[in-house]
């Protein structure tokens, strides 16, 4: 079963871990997986007039699973995705740009609204204007204005710093919560078949 356009879930498992340059291959497979599924559709939609629905659709499936290798855990537990958006949101270099209520609206109005209603809710909008900001509160103070390209090209360099500290041998626990994760995904891949 294919995991990413060029390897399979049986690609994985024959990894060892034990030299720098398997955790290369077990990154480059992480990276090709992400690229291809993800980034590169992401790149086909987001110039289309009135994608950001779709772009930021994408972009809250790639949180919540970043939050997941970041935790090294198979799947959001059940009632935790909000906590595990919040974290994110708050915790990444995201943390810049957003405070808790940010990211609990964030969570609540735009995550929640696009993924469960295919709309954003509350006073919440979704902009593409350069000008503006990468987030800030609606006029009345009880939504959020999110400049959606800002806010993917802020998720690309996420990603892109993620799998740079893969690549260091002294983040341990990284990459142990990196290697749960792709077992878990290469598992399931290989019971499909």
């Amino acid at each position: 079963m294919r995991i990413s356009p060029k390897y399979t879930a049986f690609d994985w498992k024959e990894l060892n871990f034990l030299s720098e340059d398997e955790w290369l291959k077990a990154i480059d497979i992480f990276h090709d997986r992400i690229n291809e599924r993800f980034l590169y559709p992401i790149s086909l939609i987001e110039e289309t007039d009135y994608s950001g629905f779709a772009v930021l659709a994408l972009d809250c499936l790639l949180i919540e699973m970043l939050q997941q290798f970041y935790r090294g855990v198979y799947r959001t537990p059940a009632g935790k995705s909000k906590e595990y958006f919040v974290s994110f949101l708050t915790e990444t270099r995201f943390g810049e740009f957003y405070d808790n209520r940010q990211a609990e609206l964030f969570y609540r109005q735009i995550r929640c609204g696009i993924l469960h209603q295919a709309e954003i809710r509350g006073s919440s909008r979704v902009l593409a204007d350069p000008d503006t900001l990468l987030v800030r509160y609606s006029d009345d103070n009880r939504g959020l204005i999110v400049n959606r390209r800002k806010f993917h090209q802020l998720l690309m360099q996420e990603i892109s710093e993620y799998t740079e500290r893969l690549k260091d041998p002294a983040n341990k626990e990284l990459r142990s919560n990196f290697r749960k994760k792709m077992v878990s995904i290469c598992r399931t891949a290989c019971e499909i078949i």
